[in-house]
């Protein structure tokens, strides 16, 4: 089992308003006691090592909001567990040649989504095809110029905040960890 951990913040935008740069947010983890920190991309992903990440991740959000004034939540992943979701392809069947992204949606806690899956949303632009405890795995399409939008819809069923990634940074993400 790998120790890894993967780290997806929610509407953070490295060195824009209202969140940290790069700098600030590895050093923030790493004196809470994150090791190996390398924050991937600039939508607020992170890979790094730590006995236990969630009470890191709390730490670091208190030098992050002082820092940058940052105060969106953070979900905290084992790397393992996107091993395991790429691994089982759970896209496959499901695209078509309106597939614009497929996506996963991290989200913790809230109401349960209880859904016969794969299920589609009124408008057609999302496709939930895989739901497992805090992650989402969806296709959307792309109606004219506007995408569906995973996060929205799953914050409006479960009742909490929630952050999407494309599956390509996903599968980039676990390729720079050795993993894929």
């Amino acid at each position: 089992m790998d120790s890894r951990h993967v780290v997806f913040y929610r509407s953070m935008n490295l060195g824009h308003p209202g969140s940290p740069d790069r700098a600030t947010l590895e050093s923030a983890l790493a004196a809470a006691g994150a090791r190996a920190v390398r924050s991937f991309q600039t939508n607020g992903t992170v890979l790094l090592e730590a006995d236990d990440p969630v009470c890191v991740v709390a730490e670091a959000a208190k030098a992050l909001e002082a820092a940058a004034g940052y105060t969106q939540p953070a979900m905290v992943r084992g790397l393992d567990l996107l091993v395991d979701v790429l691994a089982g392809q759970p896209f496959d069947g499901h695209e078509d040649s309106r597939t614009y992204r497929e996506t996963f949606t991290f989200f913790d806690g809230g109401r349960p989504i209880a859904l016969e899956l794969p299920w589609t949303n009124a408008k057609g632009d999302i496709t939930l095809v895989e739901l497992r405890e805090g992650l989402a795995l969806s296709i959307i399409r792309k109606q004219g110029s506007n995408a569906g939008g995973p996060t929205a819809e799953i914050e409006r069923m479960a009742g909490v905040p929630a952050t999407t990634r494309t599956l390509g940074t996903i599968e980039r993400l676990v390729r720079a960890a050795g993993r894929g």
